[in-house]
């Protein structure tokens, strides 16, 4: 199957996707997990820290140059660095010219999540750009239910599953909260960018000088 008619399939069967698709490919048919990195990478440049990669690194590996790196909290299979502490990130100022968090935004802890923020702000360099993916509240709730009790079974578990969610996370984080993050001086939106069928949002943020 040639690219333009993947692209076509995938859009004209995304619910069935996003039901049974949602880590792994199906027939052919794109994840939702690969899809959403198809689509922040349009939007990377330089040396990108993608926050919360999950297994396999997969979006650094297949979208980033070789001087770009893979963080999660959790030690998933094939993850180069597992760092615990959001709010004190193990990279020097201004080290990144990319930041992307795609599908974490509601799994960063509560109380925590104004310093993460302005610690990310801290790691880019200045025009540097974070890239954050997030869906609609309801769907991504529905979503992640469904994707508990569909693994459960046929005897697995989905990502969320596996590494266990604190008391302090939430399926979706709300855009009112997330928009005052990215608006957040150094941060300020600039693009918001709308796909799987209107159901999730790309935010791209850009530091200031």
């Amino acid at each position: 199957m040639n690219e333009k008619a993947r692209r076509i399939l995938d859009f004209t069967l995304f619910p069935l996707r996003a039901l049974f698709a949602p880590e792994q490919r199906l027939w052919g048919l794109s994840s939702l997990r690969e899809e959403r990195m198809r689509e922040v990478a349009h939007y990377v440049k330089g040396r990108c820290l993608d926050i919360g990669c999950g297994p396999e690194n997969l979006f650094v590996k297949k979208f980033c140059g070789l001087d770009s790196v893979g963080m999660d909290f959790y030690p998933y299979p094939g993850v180069e660095i597992v760092h615990q502490d959001a709010t004190n990130l193990p990279f020097a100022s201004a080290s990144f010219e990319t930041v992307t968090l795609i599908a974490v935004g509601g799994h960063i802890p509560q109380s925590v999540r104004v310093d993460e923020f302005r610690e990310i702000a801290r790691i880019l360099k200045p025009k540097g750009n974070l890239l954050m993916t997030e869906g609609e509240p309801i769907t991504q709730t529905i979503g992640h239910i469904w994707r508990r009790l569909s693994f459960a079974l046929v005897g697995k578990k989905d990502m969320d599953t596996e590494r266990g969610m604190d008391k302090s996370e939430q399926y979706c984080m709300p855009h009112n909260e997330l928009k005052k993050y990215l608006n957040t001086y150094p941060l300020k939106i600039i693009k918001k960018i709308k796909f799987m069928w209107g159901l999730n949002n790309l935010y791209i943020a850009q530091k200031s000088l």
